[in-house]
């Protein structure tokens, strides 16, 4: 008969033994599942972000596509006048790498009596009442719209009706972009001739009546010639003068128009690089000057509440010395 098999009791410590592999089990479960949950609420976090999140509608160094009804005005960067107060003075136009080269022309034809001067006001679409205030100081001073700015289209049927030359005011690519962004519809160097080509058409139909194009900011593209020259293939094919803004000495346009048979013409004085009417009634002299040395001139003003205080008082003095004329009227295809 075999012998019974002792019954040894359990005691504590074998019973703790048994237990602590279930506990550490189940803690390693317990683990696993918050590390499951973090995971999904990240996951989560991320998609919301990516799908949810409002996107930048420009990136740097990238284009800027248009989008319905989004405004945007043009760069508006301080400049002191000498011994004037800082506080809201602004400019629409980038100056700082303008060419100051006084240009030498041909000397006038022994008959010309009066020297004639183009006055032309840029940056048109954002202020209604001085653009129109502009006009009503003499019929040929010539504008220059904007494209897609927010007013630019009702100015320029108001302007039309009375009479006013309308001009395209082409936003260009400057030395300092992105830094500086010439605005929607910008001209940039990096755009493909198909891209270029067909921004170029939208910004054209953009601005109704215009009979000539010159360029905003643009110091980068504009001394760019294969550019310049795909550019004016479709001004000479819409019969559109040019206006070079001169924003660089090294501007490419004069020889592009040559090559391409347009009608073209160079600034000489910017008016209001300051907003200070006695700076501006120097500066519409100079104009004055250059047009007596050389039969004619083209200054570039904007619409400045100082531009129309300084023209609204020097004007009505000039009119005997100088006549204004449209700005196409000062254009020529180059020699």
């Amino acid at each position: 008969m075999a012998a019974k098999k002792k019954i040894v009791p359990r005691t504590r410590k074998d019973r703790r033994k048994k237990q602590n592999p279930s506990i550490f089990t189940e803690f390693k479960k317990i683990l696993v599942g918050i590390a499951i949950l973090i995971f999904i609420c990240l996951v989560i976090a991320m998609s919301a972000n990516i799908f949810f999140a409002p996107h930048s509608l420009e990136k740097k160094g990238t284009m800027v596509q248009d989008q319905p009804g989004r405004v945007e005005k043009p760069i508006q960067i301080k400049i002191n006048a000498p011994n004037e107060k800082s506080e809201n003075i602004i400019t629409y136009e980038v100056f700082e790498d303008i060419d100051h080269t006084i240009l030498e022309k041909p000397a006038p034809p022994k008959k010309v009596h009066i020297p004639k001067i183009a006055i032309i006001i840029d940056d048109i679409g954002y202020d209604k009442e001085v653009s129109l205030a502009l006009c009503d100081l003499n019929s040929n001073i010539t504008f220059s719209i904007l494209p897609f700015a927010p007013f630019g289209k009702l100015i320029s049927e108001k302007l039309y009706a009375k009479g006013s030359q309308i001009m395209l005011h082409l936003p260009m690519e400057p030395v300092e972009y992105p830094r500086i962004n010439p605005g929607p519809g910008a001209i940039l160097s990096m755009m493909s001739p198909d891209i270029l080509l067909e921004q170029l058409r939208k910004n054209i139909k953009a601005v109704p009546y215009i009979a000539g194009v010159n360029n905003h900011m643009g110091s980068k593209l504009t001394s760019r010639s294969d550019q310049m020259n795909q550019i004016f293939t479709i001004l000479k094919k819409e019969n559109l003068f040019f206006v070079d803004s001169r924003t660089s000495a090294k501007s490419q346009c004069k020889q592009s128009a040559r090559l391409l048979n347009i009608k073209f013409a160079q600034r000489d004085v910017f008016l209001d690089n300051f907003q200070n009417t006695e700076y501006i009634a120097g500066q519409l002299k100079k104009l004055i000057d250059l047009a007596e040395k050389h039969g004619s001139a083209i200054g570039i003003g904007h619409p400045y509440q100082a531009t129309l205080e300084a023209l609204s008082k020097e004007l009505p003095k000039i009119k005997n010395k100088v006549e204004i004329v449209r700005a196409s009227v000062l254009t020529a295809i180059p020699g």
